[in-house]
């Protein structure tokens, strides 16, 4: 019978204190799935607090509203609680982004063409009218809200009797013609552009539309830029004044001077 044998090497600690307990792993994704169960739980009872508050703050702004528009209120309410009430409505993109280029050339009887950017093309024709005034560009800048390049004619020509003035002069002249409901608003502004100094009325239709027209000379012809809108006309000038930041005059090639060729 064989006795027994010492093993060289390290001791063992094979006492209770020294011993590891291991926990079986079924138990820890036991744990951790209760931890998610609660994290979702606090998550959802957070939302639905959030969702059931701004419920009930939307409900008291549109009884607000409805109370001071009593002919409104049914059409508010219905526009209102279709708006989302877990994220910000997206806004639409800026409907006065200047993306288009607008190029009106010379035509070769000495007037200067115009170059600008705006938020849409052009619809004018570029035709004469009888007075010898062209419709230069017709921009529609958004919904209800246009811009108007207006070339008149030479300054100083005469048509039917009646003298083509300077834009300060001119001016005056336009807001002395309005006859009812067509009226005049404020005064009259002197405007520095990057497309020279101009004068500028606003009038209103009795449609309720707003004009606001911008008298300038250049080389010699008289040119109107206006802006007509059906509402928020403060913000469709802002437009303007920007289109007006990108203003550059076109020289007719007609006014340059000849050139002596040497022998």
């Amino acid at each position: 019978m064989l006795g027994p044998c010492a093993v060289d090497g390290p001791r063992v600690d094979t006492s209770e204190l020294g011993s590891i307990t291991v926990v079986p792993l079924p138990d820890i994704a036991l744990a951790f799935a209760r931890m998610l169960v609660e994290l979702a739980t606090g998550a959802a009872i957070f939302l639905a607090l959030i969702v059931v508050g701004r419920v009930v703050f939307r409900e008291v702004i549109l009884r607000r509203v409805g109370r001071q528009f009593p002919d409104q209120a049914a059409r508010l309410l219905k526009a209102g609680r279709r708006a989302p009430l877990l994220r910000a409505p997206r806004g639409p993109p800026d409907p006065y982004a200047r993306t288009h280029h607008v190029v009106v050339p010379p035509v070769g009887d000495g007037r200067p063409g115009e170059s600008f950017w705006t938020a849409g093309p052009s619809q004018a024709t570029g035709e004469f009218g009888p007075d010898g005034s062209r419709q230069d560009a017709i921009v529609t800048l958004s919904a209800g809200v246009y811009l108007l390049v207006v070339c008149l004619g030479r300054v100083g020509a005469v048509r039917d009797g009646i003298e083509l003035r300077p834009a300060a002069e001119r001016v005056e002249l336009a807001r002395a013609a309005h006859k009812a409901p067509h009226v005049a608003l404020g005064p009259v502004d002197r405007v520095p552009t990057a497309a020279g100094l101009g004068w500028r009325t606003t009038s209103r239709f009795g449609t309720g539309k707003c004009l606001t027209d911008t008298h300038f000379d250049q080389q010699g012809w008289a040119f109107i830029v206006g802006v007509l809108s059906s509402s928020w006309h403060t913000r469709s000038v802002e437009a303007l004044d920007a289109v007006l930041t990108t203003w550059r005059w076109l020289p007719d090639p007609a006014n340059a001077p000849e050139v002596e060729e040497s022998a």
